[in-house]
């Protein structure tokens, strides 16, 4: 990113090649994903219209193979490709194998929950990271430092479905105080809505945050290292202040590019989450069409997590430039010595 900034010279045209190049990039990266996920379903063992029957035994061949082409899954596999990319563009995601219904219909109704339950995750994870990896600065607690430590290793090491199933067994099974499913919807009731929100964005939170900290908490060590905070502090600045004046906005600068890819994974992760608690999000919907082999759904929910990915790390990307007032200000003096 530094590169862009520190070379370019005809700043606004520089920036705008920059975009174009990323964005290429993107498309290349997009169009990749969308071989790899319509090739990798098709080795998978099983059969759509199997499924869709179903039962394996007592199936007349010619019905199955009539079924097959009205699926178009007799065509050539490049044939299949080229026909779902091209609806891709025309804004047609095709219609489910099972239910019949449009590809795209099914999604808008399904990302609302998701994007909910993202959000709720998100801004829990930056609260917890930003609250644990301060603190233990802060207060100059190293068994604070450990606690949070050891927080960081199992967050990243433990899967979403434990720290799920641990909430459920607290929460709702023993003290029977937070409901683990039965999503309400927020224009229904919000109270509701908050209380079945709660654990799966907790557990979305815990595994987001454990990342962010460890990112934040390096980012926090090095900045506080730096000569312009050694001269606050000697400047008699309180410490606390310091802080929370000066190493934290730098810190956080840096930590953009791990929350960049972090909320650019929240989709993915909250797939597994939304399973354990039975939340209606894309989650679900991608687990029901696995085991249905509704490979049109499949398809279009997984290239649609994908697009989220790239398209947040390339906005991160672009504002890690635009924040930093360090790579405008050497960027600057490049373009006055040339």
């Amino acid at each position: 990113m530094s590169k862009w900034w520190e070379g370019s010279k005809g700043g606004g045209a520089a920036m705008t090649a920059y975009i174009l190049r990323r964005l290429g990039a993107s498309v290349v990266m997009l169009v990749l994903v969308s071989i790899l996920i319509f090739v990798v379903l098709r080795l998978l063992p099983g059969d759509p219209t199997v499924t869709k029957v179903g039962a394996a035994q007592g199936i007349d061949p010619k019905a199955l193979l009539q079924l097959r082409t009205e699926l178009g899954l007799e065509d050539p596999i490049p044939v299949q490709y080229w026909d779902w990319v091209t609806g891709l563009l025309s804004g047609d995601l095709g219609r489910s194998y099972f239910s019949q219904f449009d590809v795209g219909s099914l999604i808008g109704a399904q990302l609302g929950p998701t994007l909910e339950l993202s959000l709720a995750g998100v801004l829990l994870a930056v609260l917890l990271a930003v609250v644990l990896s301060v603190l233990p600065t802060v207060l100059r607690s190293k068994w604070l430092g450990r606690i949070v430590g050891g927080y960081t290793t199992l967050g990243m090491a433990a899967p979403p479905f434990v720290f799920g199933i641990v909430l459920i067994a607290i929460f709702s099974a023993q003290l029977g105080i937070l409901p683990a499913e039965n999503h309400v919807p927020l224009t229904e009731d919000p109270l509701a809505n908050l209380r079945v929100l709660i654990m799966p964005a907790l557990t979305l939170g815990i595994c987001l945050s454990a990342p962010l900290i460890r990112y934040l908490r390096a980012s926090l060590a090095e900045v506080e290292n730096s000569q312009h905070v050694r001269t606050a502090v000697g400047k008699g600045i309180p410490r606390r202040a310091v802080i929370l004046r000066h190493v934290l906005p730098n810190a956080l600068l840096p930590a953009l590019t791990s929350l960049g890819i972090t909320v650019g994974a929240v989709l993915s992760g909250a797939v597994v989450v939304e399973y354990v608690f039975r939340w209606p999000g894309l989650g679900s919907l991608i687990v029901d069409s696995v085991y249905k082999r509704d490979y049109a759904v499949i398809q279009s929910t997984v290239l649609l997590l994908a697009a989220v990915f790239v398209l947040v790390n390339l906005v991160v990307d672009l504002l890690y430039g635009v924040l930093d007032p360090r790579l405008r200000v050497r960027g600057s003096r490049k373009e006055a010595a040339a």
